[in-house]
Protein backbone atom coordinates (compact mmCIF):
# COMPACT_ATOMS: atom_id res chain seq x y z
CA UNK A 1 0.00 0.00 0.00
CA UNK A 2 1.09 3.37 -0.87
CA UNK A 3 1.19 6.49 1.56
CA UNK A 4 -1.49 7.03 -0.62
CA UNK A 5 -3.64 5.38 -0.33
CA UNK A 6 -2.21 4.46 3.47
CA UNK A 7 -3.51 8.37 3.76
CA UNK A 8 -6.75 7.17 2.92
CA UNK A 9 -7.15 4.68 4.66
CA UNK A 10 -6.59 6.51 7.73
CA UNK A 11 -9.62 8.87 6.79
CA UNK A 12 -12.21 5.85 6.29
CA UNK A 13 -10.85 4.73 9.79
CA UNK A 14 -12.22 8.39 11.03
CA UNK A 15 -15.80 7.66 9.83
CA UNK A 16 -15.64 3.82 10.44
CA UNK A 17 -18.41 1.52 11.96
CA UNK A 18 -16.65 1.93 15.52
CA UNK A 19 -18.91 4.29 17.44
CA UNK A 20 -17.34 6.79 19.34
CA UNK A 21 -18.82 7.44 23.09
CA UNK A 22 -19.00 11.49 22.59
CA UNK A 23 -19.21 13.52 20.06
CA UNK A 24 -18.47 17.26 18.63
CA UNK A 25 -21.58 19.66 17.66
CA UNK A 26 -20.06 19.20 14.31
CA UNK A 27 -20.14 15.23 14.50
CA UNK A 28 -23.57 15.67 15.65
CA UNK A 29 -24.36 17.30 12.27
CA UNK A 30 -22.51 14.71 10.26
CA UNK A 31 -24.26 11.80 12.01
CA UNK A 32 -27.52 13.71 10.92
CA UNK A 33 -26.62 13.34 7.07
CA UNK A 34 -25.57 10.36 7.82
CA UNK A 35 -28.48 9.32 9.10
CA UNK A 36 -30.72 10.50 6.22
CA UNK A 37 -28.34 8.31 4.06
CA UNK A 38 -28.95 4.89 5.92
CA UNK A 39 -26.50 5.44 8.47
CA UNK A 40 -28.49 5.18 11.70
CA UNK A 41 -26.28 5.84 14.24
CA UNK A 42 -29.30 4.96 16.99
CA UNK A 43 -29.22 1.78 15.80
CA UNK A 44 -25.79 0.70 15.86
CA UNK A 45 -25.59 2.16 19.50
CA UNK A 46 -28.35 -0.25 20.14
CA UNK A 47 -25.94 -3.19 18.56
CA UNK A 48 -23.17 -2.06 20.48
CA UNK A 49 -25.00 -2.19 23.88
CA UNK A 50 -26.63 -5.36 23.23
CA UNK A 51 -23.34 -7.34 21.94
CA UNK A 52 -22.75 -10.44 24.04
CA UNK A 53 -19.02 -10.37 24.33
CA UNK A 54 -16.40 -7.63 24.05
CA UNK A 55 -13.24 -8.52 22.05
CA UNK A 56 -10.80 -6.18 23.78
CA UNK A 57 -9.42 -7.01 27.52
CA UNK A 58 -7.08 -6.24 29.78
CA UNK A 59 -4.69 -7.94 32.66
CA UNK A 60 -2.64 -6.88 35.20
CA UNK A 61 0.10 -8.60 37.11
CA UNK A 62 0.76 -8.25 40.88
CA UNK A 63 3.78 -8.36 43.08
CA UNK A 64 4.19 -12.39 42.92
CA UNK A 65 3.38 -12.31 38.96
CA UNK A 66 -0.06 -13.90 38.80
CA UNK A 67 -1.94 -12.89 35.90
CA UNK A 68 -5.12 -10.84 36.24
CA UNK A 69 -7.42 -10.43 33.26
CA UNK A 70 -10.35 -8.38 32.41
CA UNK A 71 -13.16 -8.93 30.05
CA UNK A 72 -16.69 -8.40 29.12
CA UNK A 73 -19.36 -11.55 28.48
CA UNK A 74 -22.98 -11.17 28.47
CA UNK A 75 -23.23 -7.95 29.73
CA UNK A 76 -21.36 -9.21 33.43
CA UNK A 77 -17.08 -7.75 33.80
CA UNK A 78 -15.30 -11.18 34.32
CA UNK A 79 -11.81 -11.40 36.44
CA UNK A 80 -9.56 -14.76 35.81
CA UNK A 81 -6.60 -15.45 37.09
CA UNK A 82 -3.30 -16.94 35.93
CA UNK A 83 -0.59 -18.49 37.95
CA UNK A 84 1.71 -20.30 34.66
CA UNK A 85 2.08 -16.92 32.47
CA UNK A 86 -1.07 -16.63 30.78
CA UNK A 87 -1.29 -20.28 29.54
CA UNK A 88 -4.35 -21.33 31.79
CA UNK A 89 -6.72 -19.33 33.28
CA UNK A 90 -8.83 -19.88 36.18
CA UNK A 91 -13.06 -20.05 35.70
CA UNK A 92 -13.86 -16.05 35.73
CA UNK A 93 -15.40 -14.31 38.90
CA UNK A 94 -18.36 -12.19 38.20
CA UNK A 95 -18.03 -8.85 39.18
CA UNK A 96 -21.20 -6.39 38.16
CA UNK A 97 -23.91 -9.30 39.51
CA UNK A 98 -26.64 -7.23 37.39
CA UNK A 99 -25.83 -7.57 34.23
CA UNK A 100 -25.84 -4.19 32.02
CA UNK A 101 -24.45 -2.63 28.18
CA UNK A 102 -20.73 -2.45 28.52
CA UNK A 103 -18.73 -1.05 26.12
CA UNK A 104 -15.87 -3.29 25.36
CA UNK A 105 -13.82 -3.10 22.31
CA UNK A 106 -11.04 -0.99 20.74
CA UNK A 107 -10.55 2.66 22.18
CA UNK A 108 -12.87 1.38 25.40
CA UNK A 109 -12.22 -1.38 27.41
CA UNK A 110 -12.31 -2.69 31.05
CA UNK A 111 -9.07 -1.72 32.85
CA UNK A 112 -7.51 -3.88 36.12
CA UNK A 113 -4.88 -3.07 38.32
CA UNK A 114 -3.62 -5.08 41.22
CA UNK A 115 -1.24 -3.61 44.17
CA UNK A 116 -1.26 -5.49 47.69
CA UNK A 117 -3.90 -7.17 47.55
CA UNK A 118 -6.41 -5.04 46.29
CA UNK A 119 -7.67 -5.51 42.63
CA UNK A 120 -9.45 -2.37 41.31
CA UNK A 121 -11.92 -2.55 37.87
CA UNK A 122 -12.75 0.18 35.62
CA UNK A 123 -15.38 0.53 32.51
CA UNK A 124 -18.23 1.81 31.00
CA UNK A 125 -21.62 1.23 31.43
CA UNK A 126 -23.43 2.20 27.92
CA UNK A 127 -26.90 3.84 28.72
CA UNK A 128 -29.71 3.90 26.36
CA UNK A 129 -29.13 7.20 24.69
CA UNK A 130 -26.70 7.38 21.71
CA UNK A 131 -22.95 7.91 23.00
CA UNK A 132 -24.25 8.40 27.18
CA UNK A 133 -22.09 6.59 29.50
CA UNK A 134 -21.15 6.24 32.80
CA UNK A 135 -17.61 5.32 34.55
CA UNK A 136 -18.21 2.18 36.59
CA UNK A 137 -15.50 0.88 39.33
CA UNK A 138 -15.90 -1.99 41.67
CA UNK A 139 -12.76 -3.74 43.82
CA UNK A 140 -12.21 -6.95 45.39
CA UNK A 141 -9.76 -7.58 48.80
CA UNK A 142 -10.21 -11.16 49.32
CA UNK A 143 -7.97 -12.30 46.48
CA UNK A 144 -10.19 -12.07 43.53
CA UNK A 145 -12.80 -14.34 45.37
CA UNK A 146 -15.36 -11.79 45.35
CA UNK A 147 -16.41 -7.90 44.28
CA UNK A 148 -17.86 -5.12 46.09
CA UNK A 149 -20.77 -3.37 44.32
CA UNK A 150 -20.07 -1.60 41.40
CA UNK A 151 -20.04 2.15 41.78
CA UNK A 152 -20.84 4.83 39.37
CA UNK A 153 -17.69 7.32 39.53
CA UNK A 154 -18.96 10.57 37.34
CA UNK A 155 -20.92 12.27 40.20
CA UNK A 156 -23.26 14.00 38.00
CA UNK A 157 -26.71 12.44 37.21
CA UNK A 158 -26.90 13.38 33.89
CA UNK A 159 -27.50 10.87 31.00
CA UNK A 160 -24.01 12.54 29.39
CA UNK A 161 -21.18 10.73 27.80
CA UNK A 162 -19.02 9.54 29.93
CA UNK A 163 -15.92 7.16 29.04
CA UNK A 164 -12.88 5.93 28.18
CA UNK A 165 -12.16 5.44 31.45
CA UNK A 166 -8.65 5.08 32.88
CA UNK A 167 -7.01 3.68 35.95
CA UNK A 168 -4.04 3.60 38.49
CA UNK A 169 -3.59 1.97 41.70
CA UNK A 170 -0.41 2.78 43.81
CA UNK A 171 1.39 0.67 46.67
CA UNK A 172 -0.15 3.41 48.75
CA UNK A 173 -3.62 2.16 47.72
CA UNK A 174 -4.49 5.71 46.09
CA UNK A 175 -6.93 4.69 43.23
CA UNK A 176 -7.27 7.13 40.45
CA UNK A 177 -9.28 7.00 37.60
CA UNK A 178 -9.55 9.48 34.56
CA UNK A 179 -12.47 10.00 31.43
CA UNK A 180 -13.38 11.98 29.53
CA UNK A 181 -16.92 13.80 30.39
CA UNK A 182 -19.51 15.50 28.14
CA UNK A 183 -20.89 17.84 31.13
CA UNK A 184 -19.35 20.80 30.29
CA UNK A 185 -20.02 20.36 26.47
CA UNK A 186 -24.15 19.75 26.84
CA UNK A 187 -23.83 22.73 29.77
CA UNK A 188 -21.83 25.15 26.52
CA UNK A 189 -24.42 23.88 24.50
CA UNK A 190 -27.36 24.69 26.21
CA UNK A 191 -26.47 28.08 27.03
CA UNK A 192 -25.51 28.71 23.44
CA UNK A 193 -21.80 28.54 23.08
CA UNK A 194 -19.53 26.51 21.31
CA UNK A 195 -17.57 23.24 23.08
CA UNK A 196 -15.05 21.89 20.83
CA UNK A 197 -14.15 18.38 22.21
CA UNK A 198 -15.01 17.50 25.19
CA UNK A 199 -13.58 17.41 28.62
CA UNK A 200 -10.77 15.52 30.64
CA UNK A 201 -12.30 14.94 34.35
CA UNK A 202 -10.18 12.66 37.48
CA UNK A 203 -11.73 11.06 40.88
CA UNK A 204 -9.55 9.77 43.57
CA UNK A 205 -10.03 7.21 46.00
CA UNK A 206 -7.19 7.25 49.18
CA UNK A 207 -7.90 4.00 50.69
CA UNK A 208 -8.11 1.80 48.23
CA UNK A 209 -11.48 2.49 46.07
CA UNK A 210 -13.81 2.21 49.42
CA UNK A 211 -14.54 6.08 48.58
CA UNK A 212 -13.94 8.50 45.76
CA UNK A 213 -13.33 12.47 45.90
CA UNK A 214 -15.42 14.99 44.10
CA UNK A 215 -14.62 14.89 40.17
CA UNK A 216 -12.19 17.10 39.11
CA UNK A 217 -11.65 18.58 35.69
CA UNK A 218 -8.03 18.27 34.19
CA UNK A 219 -8.30 19.84 31.16
CA UNK A 220 -11.30 21.23 28.10
CA UNK A 221 -11.12 20.55 24.61
CA UNK A 222 -10.21 16.63 24.06
CA UNK A 223 -10.62 14.72 21.62
CA UNK A 224 -13.64 12.85 21.98
CA UNK A 225 -12.95 9.20 21.67
CA UNK A 226 -9.13 8.13 21.74
CA UNK A 227 -8.48 6.26 24.62
CA UNK A 228 -6.41 7.95 27.44
CA UNK A 229 -3.30 6.61 28.51
CA UNK A 230 -2.13 6.86 32.18
CA UNK A 231 0.44 5.66 34.14
CA UNK A 232 2.54 6.56 37.64
CA UNK A 233 5.84 8.24 37.80
CA UNK A 234 8.37 7.06 40.17
CA UNK A 235 6.62 9.09 42.91
CA UNK A 236 3.56 7.24 42.32
CA UNK A 237 2.04 10.89 41.28
CA UNK A 238 -0.82 9.66 37.91
CA UNK A 239 0.62 11.12 34.39
CA UNK A 240 -2.01 11.40 31.61
CA UNK A 241 -1.46 11.15 28.09
CA UNK A 242 -4.29 12.28 25.76
CA UNK A 243 -5.00 13.49 22.18
CA UNK A 244 -6.15 17.31 22.46
CA UNK A 245 -7.70 19.73 20.10
CA UNK A 246 -5.93 22.37 19.96
CA UNK A 247 -6.20 25.74 18.82
CA UNK A 248 -7.20 25.25 15.12
CA UNK A 249 -8.46 21.73 15.43
CA UNK A 250 -5.29 20.29 15.79
CA UNK A 251 -5.69 17.22 17.40
CA UNK A 252 -2.22 16.22 18.64
CA UNK A 253 -1.45 15.23 22.22
CA UNK A 254 -1.26 16.50 25.73
CA UNK A 255 0.26 15.73 28.83
CA UNK A 256 -0.38 15.91 32.73
CA UNK A 257 1.07 15.13 35.61
CA UNK A 258 -2.14 14.93 38.28
CA UNK A 259 -0.04 16.90 41.45
CA UNK A 260 -1.57 19.41 43.42
CA UNK A 261 -1.92 21.76 41.00
CA UNK A 262 -1.89 20.08 37.00
CA UNK A 263 -0.58 21.62 33.74
CA UNK A 264 -1.19 20.50 30.28
CA UNK A 265 1.89 20.19 28.11
CA UNK A 266 1.77 20.02 24.68
CA UNK A 267 3.08 16.62 23.54
CA UNK A 268 3.40 16.33 20.11
CA UNK A 269 3.46 19.03 17.22
CA UNK A 270 2.31 17.32 14.12
CA UNK A 271 -0.13 19.89 13.19
CA UNK A 272 -3.09 17.13 12.08
CA UNK A 273 -6.11 19.54 10.99
CA UNK A 274 -9.31 17.20 11.41
CA UNK A 275 -12.79 17.70 12.49
CA UNK A 276 -13.45 14.35 13.83
CA UNK A 277 -12.07 12.08 16.38
CA UNK A 278 -9.33 9.47 14.68
CA UNK A 279 -10.59 6.86 17.11
CA UNK A 280 -6.58 6.44 17.85
CA UNK A 281 -5.58 7.06 21.27
CA UNK A 282 -1.45 6.72 22.21
CA UNK A 283 0.54 5.04 25.17
CA UNK A 284 2.76 6.33 27.69
CA UNK A 285 4.90 4.97 30.11
CA UNK A 286 7.46 5.80 32.64
CA UNK A 287 10.86 4.50 33.74
CA UNK A 288 12.70 4.32 36.82
CA UNK A 289 14.51 7.68 36.44
CA UNK A 290 11.26 9.40 35.73
CA UNK A 291 11.44 9.69 32.10
CA UNK A 292 8.20 9.78 29.78
CA UNK A 293 7.99 7.74 27.05
CA UNK A 294 5.68 8.68 24.36
CA UNK A 295 3.86 6.48 21.14
CA UNK A 296 1.10 7.97 18.93
CA UNK A 297 -0.17 8.15 15.70
CA UNK A 298 -1.20 10.77 13.69
CA UNK A 299 -2.92 11.63 9.88
CA UNK A 300 -1.47 14.30 9.14
CA UNK A 301 -0.83 14.16 4.83
CA UNK A 302 2.43 15.59 5.27
CA UNK A 303 3.99 13.28 7.54
CA UNK A 304 1.73 10.45 8.70
CA UNK A 305 2.01 7.18 10.43
CA UNK A 306 3.82 5.98 14.09
CA UNK A 307 5.96 8.34 16.50
CA UNK A 308 7.87 7.77 19.65
CA UNK A 309 9.67 10.50 21.95
CA UNK A 310 10.91 10.44 25.34
CA UNK A 311 10.00 13.43 27.20
CA UNK A 312 12.39 14.40 30.12
CA UNK A 313 10.48 16.97 32.40
CA UNK A 314 9.11 19.82 29.17
CA UNK A 315 12.29 18.68 27.19
CA UNK A 316 11.22 16.42 25.08
CA UNK A 317 13.35 14.28 22.32
CA UNK A 318 12.49 14.78 18.34
CA UNK A 319 9.67 12.43 17.35
CA UNK A 320 11.07 8.73 15.62
CA UNK A 321 8.92 7.61 13.21
CA UNK A 322 8.29 3.24 13.42
CA UNK A 323 6.36 1.43 11.72
CA UNK A 324 5.63 0.45 7.64
CA UNK A 325 3.17 2.55 6.09
CA UNK A 326 2.52 0.20 3.27
CA UNK A 327 1.04 -1.81 6.02
CA UNK A 328 -1.26 0.78 7.61
CA UNK A 329 0.87 0.62 11.22
CA UNK A 330 -1.48 1.51 14.25
CA UNK A 331 -2.30 1.57 18.05
CA UNK A 332 1.22 1.47 19.29
CA UNK A 333 2.00 0.48 22.99
CA UNK A 334 4.81 1.42 25.15
CA UNK A 335 6.92 -0.79 27.57
CA UNK A 336 9.49 0.90 29.36
CA UNK A 337 12.36 -0.83 32.42
CA UNK A 338 15.91 0.33 33.30
CA UNK A 339 17.08 1.74 29.98
CA UNK A 340 15.30 -0.43 27.41
CA UNK A 341 11.80 0.67 26.19
CA UNK A 342 10.12 -1.68 23.93
CA UNK A 343 7.28 -0.54 21.73
CA UNK A 344 4.90 -3.22 19.94
CA UNK A 345 1.77 -2.14 17.45
CA UNK A 346 -0.75 -3.31 14.83
CA UNK A 347 -0.33 -4.21 10.97
CA UNK A 348 -2.40 -5.16 8.09
CA UNK A 349 -1.10 -7.08 5.01
CA UNK A 350 -4.65 -7.02 3.64
CA UNK A 351 -5.49 -10.49 4.85
CA UNK A 352 -4.13 -10.62 8.33
CA UNK A 353 -3.02 -8.55 11.24
CA UNK A 354 0.85 -8.59 12.63
CA UNK A 355 1.78 -7.63 15.80
CA UNK A 356 5.15 -6.26 15.23
CA UNK A 357 7.94 -4.62 17.85
CA UNK A 358 10.83 -2.63 18.67
CA UNK A 359 13.05 -2.37 21.29
CA UNK A 360 15.76 0.15 22.14
CA UNK A 361 18.43 -0.29 24.93
CA UNK A 362 19.31 3.24 25.30
CA UNK A 363 16.45 4.79 26.48
CA UNK A 364 14.90 5.58 23.18
CA UNK A 365 17.81 6.87 21.38
CA UNK A 366 18.16 4.05 18.78
CA UNK A 367 15.95 1.64 17.97
CA UNK A 368 15.90 -2.11 16.30
CA UNK A 369 14.45 -3.23 13.28
CA UNK A 370 11.06 -4.05 13.56
CA UNK A 371 9.90 -7.83 13.74
CA UNK A 372 7.08 -9.27 13.57
CA UNK A 373 5.94 -11.13 16.66
CA UNK A 374 2.48 -13.12 15.62
CA UNK A 375 0.08 -12.84 13.03
CA UNK A 376 -3.72 -13.67 13.14
CA UNK A 377 -6.92 -13.54 10.76
CA UNK A 378 -10.08 -12.10 11.43
CA UNK A 379 -11.49 -9.48 13.71
CA UNK A 380 -8.21 -8.69 16.04
CA UNK A 381 -8.12 -6.36 19.50
CA UNK A 382 -4.96 -3.85 19.66
CA UNK A 383 -2.13 -5.15 21.52
CA UNK A 384 -1.44 -3.61 25.02
CA UNK A 385 1.03 -4.39 27.37
CA UNK A 386 0.32 -6.21 30.65
CA UNK A 387 0.56 -3.41 33.69
CA UNK A 388 2.66 -4.25 36.33
CA UNK A 389 4.44 -6.74 34.71
CA UNK A 390 8.44 -6.87 35.09
CA UNK A 391 8.85 -7.60 31.94
CA UNK A 392 7.58 -6.78 28.53
CA UNK A 393 4.37 -8.70 28.41
CA UNK A 394 1.68 -7.90 25.45
CA UNK A 395 -1.40 -9.51 25.60
CA UNK A 396 -3.66 -9.77 22.22
CA UNK A 397 -6.79 -10.95 22.04
CA UNK A 398 -8.10 -12.12 18.70
CA UNK A 399 -11.95 -14.02 17.37
CA UNK A 400 -9.55 -16.94 15.49
CA UNK A 401 -6.82 -17.59 18.64
CA UNK A 402 -8.36 -15.92 21.38
CA UNK A 403 -6.12 -14.47 24.12
CA UNK A 404 -2.22 -14.69 23.68
CA UNK A 405 1.10 -13.42 25.30
CA UNK A 406 3.97 -12.45 23.92
CA UNK A 407 7.20 -11.36 25.28
CA UNK A 408 8.16 -8.38 23.32
CA UNK A 409 11.96 -8.79 23.48
CA UNK A 410 11.23 -12.75 22.39
CA UNK A 411 8.51 -14.83 21.85
CA UNK A 412 7.68 -16.88 25.15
Amino acid sequence: MSVKHFITAVSLAVVSTVIPLTVTAEQHAHDAKSAKSGHDMNKMWAEMRTKAVGMAVSVAADEKGKLWLVRMQDGHIQVSHSEDGGKHFSEGVTVNLQPEAILAENQNRPKIAVRNGVIAVTWVQALPKVFAGNIRFARSVDGGRTFSEPVTVNDDQGEISHGFSALTLGDDGRVTLAWFDGRERDAADKAGQKYVGTTVFYGVSEDGGASFSANRKLADHACECCRIGMTLDPDKVPVVFWRHVFEGSMRDFALARLDSQPRVLRASEDGWEINACPHHGGDIAVDEAGSRHLAWFTGNPQNPGLFYRRADGENMTAPHAFGDLDFQPGYPAVFAHGKKVYLVWREFDGNNYQLMASVSADRGDTWSAARAVAATGGAADLPVFVVGAQKPLVVWNSARDGVRFFNAEGDL
